[in-house]
């Protein structure tokens, strides 16, 4: 493990000390953050268009509520006499 650790430390030194190396580096910490921020922006995009769906389908349940009590509401107005469905039977 160490002589690992000494062979990693001693590729990282060379690197460093070469403009090439510099560059190299430099450009792969811009890419591992392009990553990173590719994925954040995913997943909080994948976690928005869920919530939004949930929102959507509390929405409508509600309206859904609402209409029932609103017919249930018209419907039972003792003066109100029920619509004609004489036509659906024929």
């Amino acid at each position: 493990m160490t002589a690992l650790l000494g062979v990693l430390t001693s590729l990282l030194s060379t690197l460093l000390s070469s403009p090439l190396g510099r560059a190299g580096v430099l450009a792969l910490a811009a890419l591992a953050a392009a990553g990173w921020l590719y994925l954040k922006g995913r997943s909080e995009g994948r976690e928005a268009c869920r919530l939004e769906g949930e929102r959507d389908v509390v929405e409508t349940i509600e309206r859904a509520d609402r209409a029932r009590a609103d017919a249930d509401r018209r419907n039972g107005v003792d003066g109100r006499l029920r619509d004609d469905d004489a036509f659906r039977r024929d």
